[in-house]
């Protein structure tokens, strides 16, 4: 029933924490493929060494994670596609408690589950709902993440999938465009994820070039006729959300003397006054007001504030 992805790159040390809870599903109907993207510690070989014939491993100089989960993809045979990232785990209960979801809404393209970074749930009981109007609440916040996320196989037959040139967002973008392509998806309420935040290597504790993130992609005017299938997201509301979404995290690129913030600024499709006002004032003062944590911060809350109750 799922293939489940696992993209490897110098994770030697937590992997086996990650390939466990696999092999400690409740639920058996699985495969697992390793895609070993030119690690340099050796964690292709302890895989190949401890687990054997019990995953698919697959070896590759190094490409990126979104070209290491697409090469997964490609050779996957099960219907539904799970991700697990190399230093994050599962609780017993998820596979199972997905193919629950499944069975019981057999034309879902995408669920989602909570995670935490902290401590699962010790004895969970089912709960979900359906992500209704899911561009609406994906401006504040996107519900998936990698490791706690399954998406439909039939999404990646028809479309891209991890974009290579993204270096953050990769993952969003293929959360949107699959929410886009199957209609709304389904969120598993209970804690069966855990997310580390043990590697300081993360991507999310980096900078990158704009070009390099997901903003201008999202802003693209293709990118909505280019995904859209099943949703019932009309372009009027997609609109509002390109424009919440890429106002609410590009004040972060202010720190990183950006040459295309302004040029970003005016592909906004949907101008907001309360937020651009801020955003119209010279980049020297807004990169000194974004270099404090406590007013950008505030800045955050403000343009909350604002979509939740002015501009809802």
């Amino acid at each position: 029933m799922f293939s489940i992805v696992i993209p490897l790159f110098n994770k030697k040390k937590f992997f086996c924490r990650a390939l466990d809870s696999v092999f400690e599903q409740r639920f058996k109907e699985f495969e697992v493929i390793v895609v070993d993207d030119g690690s340099t510690d050796g964690g292709g070989d302890l895989v190949e060494e401890q687990y054997k014939e019990r995953v698919k491993l697959i070896r590759q100089d190094n490409q990126g994670v979104s070209l290491a989960r697409n090469k997964g993809i490609q050779v996957a045979k099960f219907a539904y596609i799970a991700f697990l990232d190399a230093d994050d785990y599962w609780h017993p209960d998820y596979l199972g408690f997905v193919a629950m979801v499944i069975e019981e809404n057999p034309n879902v393209g995408i669920i989602g589950c909570h995670y935490d970074s902290f401590q699962l749930e010790k004895k969970p009981r089912l709960t979900y709902f359906r992500l209704e109007n899911y561009f609406k609440e994906a401006v504040h916040n996107t519900r998936f993440f990698t490791s706690a996320t399954c998406v439909k196989k039939e999404f990646f037959e028809n479309q891209p999938g991890f974009d290579s040139n993204l270096k953050l967002g990769e993952d969003i973008d293929v959360w949107l465009r699959a929410s886009l392509f199957f209609g709304d998806g389904i969120y598993i309420e209970n804690t069966l994820v855990y997310y580390s935040q043990e590697d300081s290597l993360r991507a999310t504790g980096k900078f990158y070039p704009l070009d390099q993130t997901l903003i201008p992609k999202v802003l693209n005017k293709n990118y909505y006729m280019n995904s859209i299938a099943d949703s019932t997201c009309s372009p009027k509301t997609f609109i509002k959300f390109q424009s919440k979404w890429v106002y609410l995290n590009l004040y972060q690129h202010y720190l990183s003397n950006d040459t295309r913030i302004e040029e970003v600024l005016s592909r906004i499709p949907r101008r907001y006054f309360l937020i651009h006002l801020i955003y119209s004032m010279p980049v020297r003062v807004l990169k000194a007001v974004f270099s404090s944590n406590r007013l950008s911060t505030l800045f955050r809350i403000y343009m909350k504030f604002c979509f939740r109750y002015v501009y809802s």
